[in-house]
């Protein structure tokens, strides 16, 4: 095979390529032609060319180097559209681009020309507007009548496209169908063959990914081979890994040597930056970067690789030694990490346009669905973390294909769960048993799409959960958030700060408005985010089950507390069960419990609150720390009320848990817990502290009704099947229904 890059740019581009490089007068590239001819020598390059717009001057410095032919890339009108392409034209003589360049005004004569002389030609990047040009089915469908060669591979542009572009190329192959195009538009058809071939080319502006996409003519040996090849459509088309790095490279690349050439570039980095822009290859720097920055990368990958490890090394910066430079240095290094995602956001909406584009011609770039489940929280003791824990566990018994990522220095990897190492961890505020990981977009957008997931899924707004959600967008991706905690409220309740709860809902308002789906624990919380501003069509409830298997009155064990307390065999048992935490009510808890001195009160859990609970607790309340799996099921069905107030819960998991134990629950009006229960048949439902004594009073006095609401929450409970609504719930974040393949 000989190989040859078809499209790429020089010096000789040096016009601005937008509003920005023209507002300061920034040209296109700077690369001289001499280093972009021995760069593709060395990368097995067999002939050599350069394409730039409107100009041969840049390839011509080169031609008299035998592998080189003299190409250029022309913008071209297309009159009745109102519109323009871009044709790459290959092998041409000076006295032809002169005449090329005086045919630009039409598509038809321009092309005619080229097929009169026989000069081989593509049509560049076919799908992409050039100059805000209208590309729409019959725009691409004139496209077709004029040109037997189609750039598919374009190096500045995803990967994402080709599939698309070929698959409209072979829908109209053959000469019936060219024919029936011609009458249909009026057009003469200018096409030499039947079947549409395809080129590729690196599109490089900066120099250094030149090669890294190329065109092949199988026994081409000479330069006129290779030509005679590409007219004939003899081609194949290769390329290395695509990605935002090759856009980076170049905006960096002629951003460097634009400061540069005006002096702003200080002699000190100037010796570093040379090598990360491959104007020198200095062997010691290389080292450095390998054993201080710990960047062992391709060339081509260093300067993304740089921007992925410069948030860290000036955090670390800062904390050593804390000034406004350092302050500074981190704000600029975030801003740079930051710019390859901006890339990959443009790259991506511009596939998202060609896909669009591609439904109306009937093409489907289908995937397998493939979602990622992202949680701050999974190691740790609440209810968050074990539905994280409970959806992995079950999509991998189903065979689903999700996987569940998490960014924590503890958490090691296993069987459908990724640990995306973090830059570093933050405590979280009044919960400092709970560090949350911050990771590295770039790594993680890179692990998204890598991994080729359709979906993500957010399961907490933590820094994971908002780096997951800009992943998402940057990537297009759809994206579900779930709303499990009441943070606005607990931040309010710890601080006393209503702003600071507003501005939380704000944030959590904005998630949900901008997520393709807002999953939410009940029809309080549903009510509460539509009274907000987000489409109701947009909010579902997700109601999870109880795992009747583990949670069961028959794990009732006679004198379980009175063995495990040491208090005599009448007293009764009043549980709560979740975070010893302020948010939870617990002063109701105790002031119930000085109610009843005569009955034991036992909370289950652990928190942030315990010391201040261990200073007030009347003598009858007992706090056992964490119990969990079967312990934690005789815990509660050994006991004899469920009693928990709280007034912030989202869903209340506990007491669907004490429910299926057989025991009557005692909740909050206020929160989602009481959605739960049926007033005066499973439990009771109060407002206030004097309530929830008088409620605990009548189910304490009287045994009959005690068992009788007992039996009625175990009926109730039960009815919520555990494994049914998790499958459901997942099956519903990966948009399956029941489905295999889902449009991307």
């Amino acid at each position: 095979m000989a190989k040859a890059d078809l499209h790429l740019h020089s010096k000789a581009s040096n016009l601005p390529g937008g509003w920005f490089s023209k507002l300061i007068g920034c040209p296109e590239s700077y690369t001289e032609p001499m280093e972009i001819y021995r760069r593709l020598k060395d990368r097995g390059m067999s002939f050599v060319t350069i394409t730039d717009h409107n100009t041969i001057d840049g390839v011509l410095e080169i031609a008299h180097l035998p592998e080189v032919f003299i190409s250029c890339e022309y913008t071209v009108e297309v009159p009745e559209e109102r519109g323009k392409v871009h044709v790459l034209a290959y092998g041409i003589k000076e006295s032809q681009h002169k005449d090329l360049l005086s045919l630009r005004g039409s598509i038809y004569d321009f092309v005619r020309y080229l097929k009169v002389h026989r000069i081989a030609h593509s049509l560049a990047h076919p799908l992409y507007s050039v100059q805000n040009t209208k590309v729409s089915k019959s725009f691409i469908e004139k496209m077709v009548l004029l040109f037997d060669n189609w750039e598919v591979v374009n190096g500045t542009r995803g990967d994402g496209v080709k599939y698309i572009e070929e698959s409209i190329a072979r829908l109209y192959d053959g000469w019936e169908r060219i024919h029936s195009l011609a009458e249909k538009y009026r057009i003469e058809p200018l096409r030499t063959r039947e079947r549409i071939t395809f080129t590729a080319g690196s599109d490089d502006h900066g120099g250094m990914d030149v090669g890294r996409t190329w065109t092949a003519v199988e026994g081409a040996r000479t330069k006129e081979d290779f030509l005679k090849g590409l007219l004939e459509g003899k081609t194949h088309v290769g390329t290395e890994e695509l990605g935002e790095e090759r856009l980076l490279n170049t905006i960096g690349r002629v951003g460097y040597e634009y400061l540069n050439r005006r002096g702003y570039i200080s002699e000190e980095v100037k010796p570093i930056l040379d090598h990360i822009f491959m104007y020198s290859n200095n062997p010691m720097l290389g080292l450095m970067l390998r054993s201080f920055l710990g960047i062992d990368a391709r060339r081509e990958y260093v300067l993304k690789e740089l921007t992925k490890v410069l948030p860290s090394l000036s955090f670390k910066r800062l904390l050593e030694s804390p000034s406004p430079q350092t302050f500074g240095e981190l704000c600029l290094s975030l801003m740079a990490h930051s710019f390859p995602a901006f890339l990959k956001y443009f790259q991506k909406e511009e596939e998202r346009k060609i896909k669009e584009l591609g439904k109306e011609f009937g093409v489907l770039n289908g995937r397998q669905p493939r979602l990622a489940y992202l949680t701050d929280t999974y190691h740790h003791i609440n209810g968050v973390a074990r539905s994280a824990r409970i959806v992995k566990d079950i999509a991998k018994e189903e065979g689903l294909p999700l996987t569940l990522v998490v960014s924590n220095s503890e958490v090691r990897e296993e069987d459908g769960l990724v640990n995306l190492k973090p830059i570093f961890e933050l405590p979280t505020p009044f919960y400092k048993e709970l560090r949350m990981g911050v990771p590295n977009l770039l790594e993680l957008i890179d692990f998204l799409e890598e991994g080729g997931f359709t979906r993500v899924h957010i399961a907490t707004p933590g820094p994971l959960g908002i780096m997951g959600f800009i992943a998402g967008k940057v990537l297009g991706l759809r994206i579900s958030f779930a709303f499990h905690t009441d943070i606005p409220t607990y931040a309010r309740i710890y601080t006393g700060d209503q702003k600071l709860e507003e501005i939380l809902w704000t944030l959590l308002v904005f998630m949900s408005k901008n997520s393709d789906k807002l999953y939410v624990p009940s029809e309080y919380y549903r009510r509460l985010f539509v009274n907000r501003g987000v489409s109701y069509g947009k909010v579902s409830v997700f109601k999870r089950g109880v795992d009747a298997e583990l949670f069961s009155p028959y794990k009732r064990v006679e004198g379980y507390w009175q063995r495990r307390l040491g208090f005599r065999q009448k007293q009764k048992v009043i549980l709560y069960v979740g975070r010893v935490s302020k948010e939870k009510g617990l002063e109701t808890f105790l002031y119930a419990a000085r109610c009843f001195p005569e009955d034991a009160f036992v909370i289950v859990g652990d928190g942030p609150y315990r010391a201040e609970i261990e200073a007030q607790k009347p003598k009858n309340v007992h706090l056992m720390g964490y119990i969990e799996g079967e312990d934690l099921a005789r815990a509660y069905a050994s006991s004899d009320v469920f009693l928990f107030p709280s007034e912030t819960e989202t869903y209340g998991q506990v007491v669907l848990e004490a429910m299926a134990s057989g025991l009557p629950v005692i909740v909050s009006s206020k929160g989602a817990a009481h959605e739960h229960i049926e007033e005066g048949l499973c439990g009771y439902i109060a407002s206030r502290p004097d309530e929830f004594v008088e409620k605990l009073s009548l189910l304490l006095s009287d045994d009959r009704l005690r068992s009788f609401m007992g039996q009625e929450a175990y009926k109730k409970a039960r009815s919520l099947d555990f494994r049914k609504t998790y499958i459901d719930y997942i099956y519903a974040l990966m948009g399956l229904g029941r489905l295999v393949y889902e449009t991307a």
